[in-house]
């Protein structure tokens, strides 16, 4: 009384369902003739391939779960007993991808893909195991939670099953609740496929032969002696005698239609209805056998657009529904299909995308390994620093405590640079009895610019060298060497 039926008719009925009185569009029927359901279209080759690949694939797929340790890190969760249905055994007679393929070809051939989920009596989730869509009737209550009446499979004992008890991936909705069924949306585009199909299987039935028709000089004398006629002709040249010469008399003649193949185009729209078809899924053709506009240019980017724009729309529904349907609302856990795997590319192509990866840093070499399929080696799990590169405003090298190795030796080199500078500075001023303030005058941006520090803490260093300067008597000479050791020192203490 206070819920609504959202249940797309189903394609499996007994003889006493009211769905046999309804209008012949419920029943599948299309303009050109051809009934379409799930069944019929499923034996239509294009749509089976399409729903092969997709399902396939989504069933191939790593799915982990992980939990979240912050903003940007996160740890992989193998013992998590949701992990052990997605990865490891869903039920007891399936293996998670058979499971994963035969819910998403569910889901793509009707719209919707079920699954009950059992729960142990700890709270966590032990089996998973998949409904026939045709078997699913959802309902919305009150309150706006769905519900689900599943039936048996004789049809005899429904069972109410609410939100949290059944896992239920929704493909496109318009009213949030039950996917639309592909099949029944697109049925005269399907069906037109269908008809050119048997309109083929006829064709190559009857010896690849237009039809034809039998002149006669003289009118038969009523329509008994015509089909008499018609009788005795198919008995003789028609079934097993197919192809037995005809002979004619009565000065009879055999004329055929002048309709053929290339005139009805046949071929070219058996062409585009198979491409029309892999459209309505977003599968590019050259993934099911069509490889028409295929070449070496374009195939690898066509690749990337099934997986950007057909896989991954379909990878975030499993992601969220596993969350919804098997997670807490206030867990940091999450569920992750790797698409990663389909991108791969050849083996040239993904070492040096590696390489580029462990040179800028962000990529360490046993991560690398490990999307290799090999195991870590010691020493190998630190992350590489291009010496050349650092972030924006921060100094070209670290400083303060002495950096070991090259850095050091590059850091030394800038401030000897400087120095030596300083020291020519110094000399000069004193030549032609130039104030040292003067002389000095633009040094901070030069000091700024090779130690790659703020230009606050270079007029600083700057001002403190020429006060110390003054306090020489550069007029009698000073010890070059020691002043640009202590100056160097100076600048190695400067703070970025």
């Amino acid at each position: 009384m206070f819920l609504t039926n959202l249940q797309a008719v189903s394609d499996e009925r007994n003889p006493s369902d009211d769905f046999w009185f309804q209008p012949g569009a419920a029943l599948g029927h299309t303009q050109s003739g051809a009934v379409v359901t799930a069944e019929t279209a499923m034996r239509l080759s294009t749509v089976f391939k399409v729903i092969k690949v997709i399902s396939e694939t989504i069933g191939m797929l790593p799915m982990h779960m992980y939990q979240a340790l912050g903003p940007q890190r996160r740890e992989r969760m193998r013992a998590h007993p949701v992990a052990r249905l997605l990865s490891s055994r869903p039920n007891q007679w399936q293996t998670p991808m058979q499971f994963r393929q035969m819910l998403e070809a569910h889901r793509s051939l009707r719209g919707n893909g079920y699954a009950r989920i059992y729960w142990a009596d700890n709270g966590d989730p032990e089996m998973i195991v998949p409904l026939h869509p045709d078997r699913v009737t959802v309902e919305v209550a009150a309150n706006g939670l769905p519900r689900y009446q599943v039936r048996s499979q004789d049809g005899t004992r429904p069972e109410t099953l609410l939100q949290g008890e059944v896992f239920h991936l929704v493909g496109l909705t318009l009213d949030g609740y039950v996917g639309i069924n592909p099949i029944q949306a697109e049925r005269e585009a399907i069906g037109s496929a269908i008809a050119a199909r048997d309109y083929g299987s006829r064709f190559w039935n009857n010896d690849a032969r237009p039809p034809f028709y039998i002149k006669v000089p003289q009118p038969f004398k009523d329509n008994e002696a015509r089909k008499n006629f018609r009788s005795e002709w198919q008995v003789a040249y028609g079934g097993a005698n197919r192809g037995r010469p005809a002979v004619l008399d009565r000065g009879m003649e055999i004329a055929e239609l002048g309709i053929n193949n290339a005139d009805s185009q046949w071929l070219d729209f058996r062409k585009y209805s198979e491409v029309d078809i892999c459209g309505l899924w977003r599968v590019p053709p050259h993934k099911i056998g069509i490889m028409d506009r295929a070449t070496w240019a374009n195939v690898e980017h066509m690749n990337i657009e099934f997986v950007s724009d057909c896989l991954l729309p379909l990878a975030v529904s499993w992601e969220q529904t596993v969350a919804r349907d098997m997670l807490p609302e206030d867990t940091e856990e999450f569920s992750e299909m790797l698409l990663e795997l389909l991108l791969r590319g050849d083996t040239k192509t993904r070492y040096e995308a590696y390489g580029k990866a462990i040179q800028d840093g962000w990529m360490t070499r046993n991560e690398a390994r490990a999307l290799e399929n090999r195991n870590p080696l010691p020493g190998l799990d630190e992350p590489l620093q291009p010496l050349n590169m650092t972030t924006a405003g921060a100094a070209m090298l670290p400083r303060g405590g002495g950096t070991p190795g090259r850095a050091a030796a590059l850091l030394g080199a800038a401030a000897a640079r400087i120095a030596r500078k300083e020291v020519g500075m110094l000399q000069t001023a004193t030549k032609q009895g130039q104030p040292l303030a003067a002389a000095f005058a633009g040094h901070d941006r030069f000091v700024a610019e090779v130690m790659a520090v703020p230009q606050a803490t270079a007029e600083a260093y700057v001002a403190g060298t020429v006060r110390q300067a003054e306090q020489l008597n550069l007029a009698e000479g000073f010890d070059a060497q020691a002043w640009a050791d202590a100056q160097i020192a100076a600048l190695l203490r400067l703070e970025g």
